[in-house]
Formats: C-alpha cells, structure tokens, sequence
C-alpha cells in the first residue's frame, strides 16, 4: 500500500501566505491565512489597518527596505513567524509564516486539563 508523502504544496497550505501591495492593500492569502486576516479585519482589496502597522513596525519596513526580515504576529495564544520578503518589481512585499508555537507554557496546559 503506498502512503502520501507530503509535497510542496501541502508545506505550502500548513502556513499563512499573504501578500501586501505597496499601497498598503492586501493582494492575496492562501486560506491558512483567513483566521488571522479575519482577526485583523482585512479582506483582500482592503488596505492594512493603521493600528496593526503600529503594532508590526517590521511590516512597514519591508516597504522601504529590499531584505527580508522576521515579522512575529500575536494571534490568540499563538505566535506565529513571519518571513518578509520584499518585491519591488512585481509590487507587493510577500509574509510567508513559517513557524507557529504556543504562547502559553506546557505547564499551564497540563493545569487547564487537570481543572477540567
């Protein structure tokens, strides 16, 4: 019997994707990307909110600077990695997640299973 390997493009789906014009709009996201989007309150076409470029200087940044950077977004009680990646020429600055963890410790998990 063979069994499915992972491929690119599974890896590629694990992860948000989301791409942000230089006008500050959302270009495009892979569905693994709409929770978080959808807790921003941003849907493709619609510009980033200001107070979510306050909170991640480092995506304003990468507007004015061609080297990728590490972006680390807060979403509920996780964090997840972002790798920015600038692209002047096609438009848009690219925020491929790459890592997610758990803010809160494996110790609070245990008491929280335990209290219930």
């Amino acid at each position: 019997m063979k069994t499915k390997g992972t491929s690119q493009n599974d890896l590629r789906d694990a992860f948000p994707i989301i791409r942000i014009g230089y006008d500050k709009r959302l270009i495009g996201s892979n569905l693994t990307a709409l929770p978080l989007l959808g807790d921003w309150k941003c849907r493709q076409g619609n510009k980033l909110p200001t107070g979510l470029l306050k909170a991640y200087p480092e995506i304003e940044y990468a507007f004015n600077d061609l080297t990728p950077t590490l972006c680390k977004v807060h979403f509920g009680e996780l964090q997840i990695w972002f790798d920015l990646v600038p692209f002047p020429e096609a438009g848009y600055v690219g925020m491929y997640g790459f890592h997610i963890e758990s803010l809160i410790p494996d110790v609070n998990h245990k008491k929280l299973r335990m209290a219930a």
